[in-house]
């Protein structure tokens, strides 16, 4: 009786949520997280074949897997600036993460844990006396570890928690809306990074492998799946890297434009370095070039880095400026 009583109530569950449950008023690009330090926003949003990197986190985590260090390291990163004659809804809607702090992250040898933005914007949209008011907050959680085995390839692994809110709030001839919803969900990214010769390491990442977002008062949201690959020439010094980076939405109409991305950096003694990079959808069309670049200052235990960058949006263009502060313990 008890097992007709359950299977009864699973399957008006089940009805229930395809017949009334609907798609959340997320975007496409809800889940396009940034890397995690003004040293990979410099240099062209690289870093899927950099070994030893604590951007890692994010763009490979096999990377983890060559750090030899026994030092904890600490990194927190912030949007300071942005800069643009675009309506704040635009520039939101194709960037969703807004000015303030985006990420903190913690590594010690092969493991990390970390914190990062997805999304955090407000957008509004007027029609005479109606409107329709968002507020997107998508944050997430990782634990990241590799190991390197005795052919010294690297293979890491990312476990997210994700959590967030959005609050929607409206009036349609005359009748008011407003409601707040909380969502919870999970990815798993699974990397690999190996030396090809000398100086040359090759590293690819799959994204989103499992990614889901359950939100309440609707239906659940399947997260992009993304490739990431690239080659990286490094000697400490001089550090010479190429991304190719694609992304599959589940949803929405978005464009999974390939991504292709340089990225230089300089070492001007042991104190300073310089950085510059590109990052483009057609290396034909100037005006779908991002341009990156930034500098950074090492002091003791504390590194400083700082980056900008520049593009074309609907023929204006836009301006955004970050930093990071790096801690070694």
């Amino acid at each position: 009786m008890n097992k007709k009583f359950l299977f009864v109530l699973c399957a008006l569950f089940t009805v229930e949520v395809l017949a009334f449950a609907k798609k959340p008023p997320t975007m496409p690009n809800s889940y396009d997280s940034t890397g995690v330090s003004a040293r990979s926003f410099a240099m062209g949003y690289t870093g899927a074949a950099m070994p030893g990197s604590l951007e890692g986190v994010f763009y490979n985590s096999a990377s983890l897997g060559f750090n030899n260090t026994e030092r904890v390291q600490l990194e927190a990163a912030v949007v300071a600036i942005r800069n643009t004659d675009l309506d704040n809804n635009i520039i939101s809607s194709f960037d969703p993460i807004d000015l303030g702090f985006t990420s903190f992250v913690i590594m010690q040898r092969q493991g990390a844990i970390s914190w990062r933005t997805y999304s955090s914007n407000d957008t509004e949209k007027k029609d005479g006396s109606n409107f329709y008011k968002k507020s997107e907050h998508i944050k997430a959680v990782t634990i990241s570890a590799a190991n390197v085995n005795d052919a010294g390839v690297s293979l890491g692994l990312n476990l997210s928690y994700l959590y967030g809110t959005v609050a929607e709030s409206s009036v349609f001839n005359g009748t008011p809306f407003a409601q707040t919803s909380s969502g919870n969900g999970f990815t798993m990214d699974i990397g690999l990074m190996a030396p090809v010769r000398g100086n040359l390491y090759f590293g690819i990442n799959f994204e989103n492998v499992v990614g889901m977002m359950w939100w309440e008062h609707y239906d659940y949201d399947q997260l992009p799946f993304g490739i990431r690959t690239g080659l990286g020439y490094v000697t400490g010094k001089f550090n010479l890297l190429a991304d190719w980076n694609k992304k599959f939405y589940r949803f929405g109409n978005a464009e999974n434009d390939n991504l292709y991305s340089v990225g230089i950096e300089q070492y001007i003694g042991s104190m300073f370095v310089l950085r510059a990079g590109a990052q483009t959808p057609s290396v034909t069309s100037e005006d779908k070039i991002k341009y990156t670049y930034g500098a950074g200052i090492n002091v003791s235990v504390f590194s400083l880095s700082f980056a900008g960058e520049t593009y074309k949006y609907e023929s204006e263009r836009v301006y955004q400026y970050s930093f990071s502060l790096r801690v070694m313990i």
